[in-house]
């Protein structure tokens, strides 16, 4: 019975609320990361609080996460906004709260805390499938990220790779409905980081999965398959090319107006080039006769029929002029009110994709960026660099990296509107900016002993360190709750902690 009362048996219920409770409730891995501190406490308490060093188990790492994390903690003495600063550290202290208590109380069955990182994956796509589709037969509409409301896709996605590949001594069966799921989740959220990480995934397990003249066939068919995709994508990606010479462009509308072409604007829509046969000066006549709304009202977002009118003719290959305008439908009036741009209507990723292609072809044309994920991160990427540049040695301080990213982006004039002028999106890049060279030495000094605590025969190991660099590549992931307890498991869960 006195078992049961075992800080090491008592943490488990705590590792369990951290893993099961990551994709739903903030609350459960904070009662989660507060239990297994304790009974990490508790067990250091009685070896008498006593430190000893072990370098077969790999104690490096913990040492310079420590050393890190109290040079950030130090850099509050240099920043002004303390309070600002206090909050950061509060969400990085749970990062470095489980990495000690995982020295001290780890789960020691082999396998287990994979185990439960498979399965707390599968359950998270399995609710917001199920919650999703509740949610659209009570006549519910989900976009993007409102499937994900708990926590975000991108989070999701982190946990679902680490899960895939952590999953591989699973039942067949089981990692083939995990895959599936996977699948729907990709499908339905419209995340490309998630269909990114899925091909990341399986060719990291099929790789591992080979060995000699096999792998050398498949390293072959690996080269191909991406060199293919990459001309896919060039091709895909290309910009539309004018219907014929601009001097064999038609000059005149059905109704004896004059057209404009804009050949040097390269925005398209379904395949057509959206300035070319406009013809602006018909749009109120003609749209005063198809609908009740005027084409001027804004929606919820600001924008107007008129700025979605030309994009919706372009993609049906039509004229923009009061004649094409007539022939639109009741239901397509009705479709451009409610916000369509395109006449064919697509969700999730097939529509992510419609997006990133105009997302790409507005940064061509020098176009703003705002609102568009991937390439606004250029812009905080750019401003994130220059804030770093103002003060590289000591940084500007954890409280202060907001107000030096501001202060980035007033002096580059930066076209992000102010809802968007975010920090770095990289968590590599604002360890730079927070706490200078300094800090990022720390940093890459942590990332290299944790790489020899790892080895080169820690398969798990290394998958999750990989999943965590490419997360920090594009967010700043030590700045959620959510993302230090992904960057504790992906860093610390499959190291081997020997007693």
């Amino acid at each position: 019975m006195m078992r049961a009362f075992q800080p090491r048996l008592m943490a488990r219920w705590g590792w369990g609320l951290v893993i099961f409770g990551l994709p739903w409730s903030h609350a459960a891995m904070s009662i989660g990361t507060a239990w297994v501190t304790v009974c990490a406490l508790m067990t250091w308490g009685q070896k008498g609080f006593a430190f000893s060093p072990n370098p077969r188990i790999g104690t490096s790492p913990w040492l310079w996460l420590t050393l890190l994390l109290g040079w950030e903690t130090a850099s509050l003495a240099w920043s002004e906004n303390v309070t600002w600063g206090l909050h950061q550290l509060s969400i990085q202290l749970s990062f470095f709260a489980l990495a000690f208590a995982w020295l001290q109380v780890p789960l020691d069955d082999k396998g287990k805390p994979q185990t439960w990182v498979f399965q707390s994956a599968a359950l998270a796509m399995i609710g917001v499938l199920a919650w999703g589709a509740w949610r659209i037969m009570d006549g519910g509409v989900l976009e993007g990220r409102e499937w994900t409301p708990w926590t975000s896709h991108i989070r999701l996605s982190l946990l679902i790779a680490m899960g895939l590949v952590w999953g591989d001594q699973q039942p067949r069966f089981q990692r083939l409905v995990y895959l599936l799921l996977w699948v729907a989740f990709t499908a339905v959220t419209g995340s490309l980081t998630s269909a990114l990480l899925m091909m990341f995934s399986l060719g990291w397990m099929v790789w591992n999965g080979t060995h000699g003249i096999l792998r050398k066939r498949l390293a072959t068919a690996l080269f191909t398959g991406s060199l293919g995709l990459m001309v896919a994508a060039a091709q895909w990606l290309q910009i539309v090319p004018l219907p014929s010479p601009v001097d064999d462009l038609p000059t005149h509308t059905a109704w004896g107006n004059p057209y404009t072409h804009l050949p040097e604007r390269i925005l398209s829509e379904g395949g057509h080039r959206v300035h070319l046969f406009w013809c602006e000066q018909e749009w109120v006549t003609a749209w005063n006769q198809v609908s009740t709304t005027s084409l001027d009202a804004k929606d919820e977002h600001g924008f107007t029929n008129r700025d979605r009118l030309p994009r919706y003719l372009s993609s049906l290959g039509w004229p923009k002029d009061g004649k094409h305008i007539l022939l639109l439908s009741p239901t397509d009036v009705k479709a451009i009110q409610s916000g369509a741009t395109h006449h064919a209507p697509q969700t999730g990723l097939l529509l992510r994709m419609r997006e990133f292609k105009r997302e790409w072809e507005v940064w061509l044309a020098g176009g703003n960026p705002t609102g568009h994920a991937l390439f606004q991160r250029l812009e905080h990427w750019k401003a994130g660099w220059h804030a770093w540049l103002d003060s590289p040695w000591l940084g500007h301080g954890v409280g202060d990296t907001p107000a030096a990213m501001e202060h980035a982006y007033a002096r580059l004039e930066s076209g992000l509107g102010e809802g968007h002028r975010h920090r770095a999106h990289m968590q590599h890049l604002t360890w730079g900016i927070s706490t200078g060279f300094v800090g990022v030495f720390l940093w890459i000094a942590f990332w290299l002993v944790w790489l020899r605590a790892s080895a080169p025969a820690n398969k798990h190991a290394l998958w999750g360190g990989l999943v965590l660099a490419l997360s920090c590549g594009f967010e700043d992931t030590l700045e959620t709750h959510a993302g230090a307890i992904l960057a504790f498991l992906a860093l610390f869960v499959c190291l081997r902690v020997s007693r």
